[in-house]
């Protein structure tokens, strides 16, 4: 199975040098559809919410604003959820 990640990978990371236009469009349908994983996932938080204003500035360029209300709105929740998440800790 390790093979067909790292084709899978090599494809990814060729889509995203050769095709972004393609590779955001992929990336953004993948977050709208699964919006909990982007929240759940390990990734350091300011990782997470360093990619997203990279996708919003690309939405903003394009005027596509209801995708950049929507990377708005998963960007406060991963933020909010970071939030509870350290206050809980405490």
């Amino acid at each position: 199975m390790k093979g067909r990640d790292d084709e899978f990978m090599v494809t990814i990371l060729e889509m995203m040098s050769h095709e972004p236009d393609i590779f955001i469009q992929l990336v953004l349908e993948s977050l709208k559809k699964f919006p909990d994983l982007a929240v759940e996932d390990d990734q350091p938080v300011e990782t997470k919410i360093s990619a997203l204003k990279k996708m919003l500035g690309y939405f903003e360029r394009e005027e596509r604003y209801e995708d950049c209300a929507f990377i708005r709105d998963l960007q406060k929740r991963i933020e909010d959820e970071e939030k509870r998440g350290l206050s809980s800790n405490e």
